[in-house]
């Protein structure tokens, strides 16, 4: 039966109309009535307040989607976007808005959610002035790609499409994402392999690249490479079973893959690329040398990972810089009190046996230096981020007895926190994450955060009976929290909720889930995605007496 909630082509048709925009849309649309029928119409790239015409390209049930073919009374808050691929990259949404602008349209579209979703009647006294982003462009530390088949140089895929448009750089994307984008470039094409592999098993020592993903520092300057490889070009890519995190086969995680995010919709869209494994560190070493393969400078700290559909992890090279920053990176937390007796018990002191995770890129934080595995999750506006943890923390009273982040991540905000707590535990369904947040945990001298692996709605059961948290920190993927979890936190009684929300429908939901036993006491947004419509939330809860 067909979907009613899916869009349906709109014939062979052409069907305009010229309407005025009232509101703006969660996805980055503007909504406006048809004047003929008074159905809803969604449009991009539109703004609150204008007057345009609109070719319908879509219908649904009960609303038409389109898009903008003139607009005949533009907004002051219209600026010209600064990208040569706006429009056509499915990676921005909002570039065409002046920033302040877009961090009011997403507070009103917080506080939309609230009144719909949420059943609020009124959330104003409870919504916080939204704290904006410190850079508006070049703020990502982390973007992935696929690969231009014709070309065979990175790119995004095409908005609502699964062509891939070639880039040369992205705006919003860090300096060092942007430099390192002709250095990728030069080694896939150093490194391809162009022959033949036997049906029935495949060639040693090829990769099956689909996806490379990109993460740059620039407060320690590290660079890490990522090639996301599949078996034979056939499997799907697995990391959101394994990880609980956004994946090619599991849309619902974080907005953190980076601009292109429709690449998350359908595992098959990415092409394969044969990439020869041995080739690579070659590569590196002669790329190093010349800082990007065309220009002479220092040798980049430079680290290239495999990571495989299964979770492992091949160390394919690093330059000497890169491993110049994980030195001083260690040298720095050996020093003083040996680092293994920091551990209180054996599974805490497995990461010193074994080290910080294989490929980990090495990022600062708040202060605090974390080594995030290849493929695990981590804020990508580090200058945001700081804006971030300091909301957090303003919520989180000192002398904690017990806080639970029930999705810890590589620890962000547990060790952050752990200042206020006397004792901090974490749950993480990555596995890897979970190694980065004990080793992280260890780096930055907290002793007393205990990380466990596995789903935060089994483990908060596993609690014993009569262990309340005082503070119980949420950051779940977009899909929002477990059913369960929220269930045991409402048993538990837990007396404080401090929900980060990176989707502002799903917060909507879980906050009128909450609602039989807590009271909303404040919302805001902190605006980790700058000329996009991602919104992240963070909303505090309070246990009603």
């Amino acid at each position: 039966m067909p979907d009613d909630n899916a869009d349906q082509p709109h014939g062979n048709r052409t069907e305009s109309m010229t309407l005025r925009f009232s509101d703006m849309a969660y996805g980055g649309e503007a909504v406006g009535r048809d004047p003929a029928t008074g159905m809803a119409v969604f449009a991009w790239p539109a703004i609150e307040g204008e007057e345009a015409t609109v070719v319908v390209t879509g219908k649904r049930k009960n609303l038409l989607r389109g898009l903008v073919a003139e607009v005949r009374s533009p907004s002051p808050l219209r600026v010209t976007p600064p990208c040569p691929y706006f429009g056509r990259c499915g990676g921005c949404q909002w570039q065409h808005i002046e920033y302040r602008g877009q961090a009011n349209f997403k507070h009103h579209i917080l506080r939309a959610q609230l009144q719909r979703i949420g059943g609020l009647p009124d959330p104003d006294p409870l919504l916080r002035p939204p704290v904006v982003s410190p850079r508006d462009f070049h703020y990502r530390n982390t973007s992935h790609f696929a690969i231009e088949p014709a070309s065979l140089t990175l790119g995004y895929f095409k908005r609502e499409s699964h062509q891939i448009i070639a880039v040369e750089s992205c705006p919003i994307s860090n300096r060092g994402i942007n430099g390192a984008i002709r250095l990728v470039n030069t080694l896939i094409a150093r490194c391809i392999w162009t022959g033949v592999d036997t049906p029935d098993r495949e060639h040693k020592g090829i990769m099956q690249v689909w996806k490379v993903a990109v993460r740059a520092s620039e407060r320690t300057g590290h660079l890490a490479i990522v090639l996301h490889s599949r078996p034979g070009g056939r499997a799907v890519a697995l990391a959101g079973v394994r990880t609980g995190r956004p994946s090619a086969a599991h849309p619902d995680g974080r907005p953190d893959s980076g601009p292109g995010p429709d690449e998350g919709h359908q595992p098959g869209a990415n092409p394969i690329v044969s990439i020869r494994r041995r080739d690579v560190r070659k590569a590196l070493q002669a790329l190093a040398r010349t800082g990007t393969g065309t220009d002479t400078g220092p040798e980049p700290p430079i680290t290239v990972v495999e990571v495989m559909d299964d979770g492992t992890v091949n160390l394919l090279g690093e330059t000497r810089a890169a491993s110049l920053v994980t030195s001083e990176a260690l040298a720095d937390l050996l020093a003083g009190e040996p680092l293994k007796s920091r551990a209180k018990d054996e599974e805490q002191a497995a990461p010193v046996r074994h080290g910080p995770p294989r490929g980990a890129w090495v990022e600062r934080l708040a202060g605090r230096t974390y080594w995030v595995a290849p493929d695990s999750f981590f804020q990508v506006n580090t200058e945001a981020a700081d804006l971030l943890l300091a909301e957090v923390a303003e919520h989180v009273p000192p002398g904690v007895d017990l806080l639970v982040d029930a999705h810890a991540g590589v620890g962000t905000f547990a060790i952050a926190l752990a200042n206020r707590a006397k004792r901090v535990v974490g749950f993480e369904v990555d596995g890897a994450a979970v190694h980065s947040s004990r080793w992280n945990a260890l780096a930055n001298n907290v002793a007393h955060a205990d990380f466990r692996r596995g789903r935060a709605e089994d483990l908060m059961a596993r609690l014993p009976a009569g262990e309340r948290p005082d503070l119980v920190l949420l950051d779940p993927p977009r899909s929002g929290c477990h059913p369960s979890l929220l269930a045991e936190i409402i048993s538990r009684q837990v007396p404080r909720i401090v929900y980060v929300s990176c989707d502002p429908g799903t917060l909507a939901r879980d906050i009128k889930i909450l609602a039989t036993a807590y009271d909303l006491a404040s919302a805001r947004v902190v605006d980790l995605f700058p000329q996009t419509y991602h919104i992240e939330t963070v909303a505090v809860l309070e246990r009603r007496p």
